[in-house]
């Protein structure tokens, strides 16, 4: 989802995100996070708001350790942080 919302498919264009690609675990959603994911969404007051990719992306950095997250979405991934169980760190992009 990230990725897909993130390329353009012209890789002149893309030349940036894939530099910072390379340096990024790529990871499949699974049940668990989905579920997470919408919980995060539901529980912000605003779901049809925000976007399914930004609460996955919460979702995900809920599992790890001391997560950072960069955003140019600040304001809607700091809702979704605020319900998660493991404090995130939002950073603009």
């Amino acid at each position: 989802m990230v990725l897909a919302e993130s390329l353009t498919g012209d890789h002149r264009r893309d030349f940036h995100i894939n530099r910072l690609l390379r340096v990024c675990q790529i990871r499949d959603v699974n049940e668990l996070q989905a579920r997470e994911a919408a919980r995060l969404r539901g529980a912000t007051g605003r779901p049809s708001k925000i976007s399914g990719t930004d609460a996955i992306v919460a979702a995900f950095a809920s599992f790890c350790a001391a997560p950072v997250v960069l955003t140019s979405d600040p304001r809607d991934l700091s809702a979704l942080a605020a319900h998660t169980t493991r404090p995130i760190t939002i950073a603009s992009a």
